[in-house]
C-alpha cells in the first residue's frame, strides 16, 4: 500500500474518533508519524480544501469537502434505508450490540457499532474486521451472493489456508447459505469470542457489489433464549424503515408533479 495514501486515511479516521481539533504534534504522537512526516502531509491536505487550520492555535479540523466526497453514498448503497434509524431501533428493541457490516473481500468490517446496554456486553469498534465464513454476519453477507461468487471466495479462501488455516468446504458453505437464505438470518456461537452468540441478517443494499449484514451479539444465554425474537426486531426496523423510505419517495415524486404541472400552466 502506498504510505502516503494509508496515512491520509489514518488520519481521517483519527479525527472520526476523536471528534475535536487536533495539533500536528497530537497528529504525529497519536499515528507515530515523524514531525516533518505529519507537517507535510497535514499543509498538503490544508492546500488541498480537505482540512483547515486555526492560524491562532495552529489546530487542524476536517473540512466540510470531507463530507461531500461521500455523502452521496447512502442513497446509492441503501436503497434508501436509513441505516442508523434501523440499527437504533433494533438496538432499543434488544438492548445487545448492534452492527452493520459490508463485505471486504474475505472479511467483513463493521462500519457501524452501538454498544449493549447490558452490564456483560459484546464490546466491538468501529473498523473492526471479521472472517466472512465463519461469522453471523459474514455468513448473512454470503447468503447474498451468487453460487458461483461463493465458489470463487472459498477456493481464494482455500489458498490461502494452505499456508497455514483451516480449509472450507464448499458444499458446506454452500448448504449453510441456503439455509440462511429459507430461515432470514444466520445464528453462530462462540465464532468471535467464548461464551457469546450473534445473528446475523441480510441488510438491503442497492449495489449488490457491496452486501451488507446487520449483526447483533450477546452473550450465549441471551442470544439463544432470544434469536427469534431479535431476529423480528431486525424484520420490523427493516420493515418501518422501507415504508418510510417509500413514502418519502412518494412524496417527492408528487412534489415534483405537482411543481412540473404548475409550469406548465
Amino acid at each position: 500500500m502506498v504510505k502516503s495514501a494509508e496515512r491520509v486515511f489514518e488520519v481521517l479516521e483519527l479525527f472520526r474518533r476523536e471528534r475535536k481539533e487536533l495539533s500536528g504534534a497530537q497528529i504525529g504522537n497519536a499515528l507515530h508519524y515523524p514531525k516533518s512526516s505529519t507537517n507535510v502531509l497535514m499543509k498538503s491536505l490544508v492546500k488541498l480544501g480537505y482540512f483547515v487550520i486555526d492560524p491562532a492555535t495552529l489546530r487542524y479540523f476536517p473540512s466540510l469537502s470531507v463530507t461531500q466526497l461521500g455523502d452521496w453514498i447512502p442513497s446509492s448503497v441503501l436503497a434508501g434505508v436509513d441505516a442508523r434509524g434501523v440499527l437504533a431501533s433494533v438496538h432499543a428493541a434488544t438492548r445487545e450490540t448492534v452492527t452493520l457490516s459490508v463485505q471486504n473481500d474475505l472479511h467483513c468490517r463493521f462500519i457501524r457499532v452501538i454498544p449493549g446496554t447490558f452490564p456483560i456486553s459484546l464490546r466491538l469498534t468501529e473498523g473492526f474486521v471479521a472472517p466472512l465464513f465463519t461469522t453471523a454476519v459474514g455468513t448473512a453477507i454470503v447468503s447474498q451472493l451468487a453460487d458461483d461468487e461463493v465458489a470463487e471466495l472459498v477456493k481464494r479462501a482455500n489458498q490461502r489456508a494452505d499456508r497455514g488455516g483451516e480449509r472450507l468446504e464448499l458444499a458446506t458453505v454452500l448448504r449453510t447459505a441456503t439455509e440462511v437464505r429459507h430461515r432470514g438470518y444466520a445464528l453462530f456461537y462462540d465464532s468471535l469470542f467464548p461464551d457469546t452468540g450473534a445473528i446475523g441478517v441480510p441488510f438491503p443494499a442497492q449495489t449488490k457489489s457491496f452486501p451488507m449484514a446487520i449483526g447483533v451479539g450477546g452473550l450465549r444465554h441471551r442470544i439463544r433464549r432470544n434469536a427469534s425474537a431479535i431476529f423480528r426486531a431486525v424484520q420490523t426496523g427493516l420493515a418501518h424503515a422501507t415504508r418510510e423510505s417509500t413514502s418519502h419517495a412518494n412524496q417527492s415524486a408528487a412534489i415534483a408533479s405537482w411543481t412540473h404541472n404548475r409550469r406548465l400552466y
